[in-house]
């Protein structure tokens, strides 16, 4: 579905829109509509890395540093 929108813009702004839809070869409202979800794709996978940067630290201290695979198979006939 489509909606119908108004928006006011700079002079220069609608200059550069009507060029990039020309060098584009695509209507005005397309170009809008790529910028748009190009800047929600950049700004989504920025926020998904900052969520896998804030959980990376939660994870810390839970298994001492000593223990890894090779110590975990040595405990398996205990």
């Amino acid at each position: 579905m489509s909606v119908r929108k108004n928006f006011t813009m700079p002079e220069a702004i609608v200059h550069d829109l009507e060029e990039l839809a020309r060098l584009m070869n695509k209507k005005q409202s397309q170009v809008i509509q790529e910028l748009i979800e190009d800047r929600m794709k950049l700004y989504n996978k920025e926020k998904k890395l900052d969520s896998l940067e804030k959980m990376s630290g939660m994870f810390s201290g839970l298994i001492p540093e000593h223990i890894d695979m090779q110590w975990i198979k040595s405990q398996d006939g205990h």
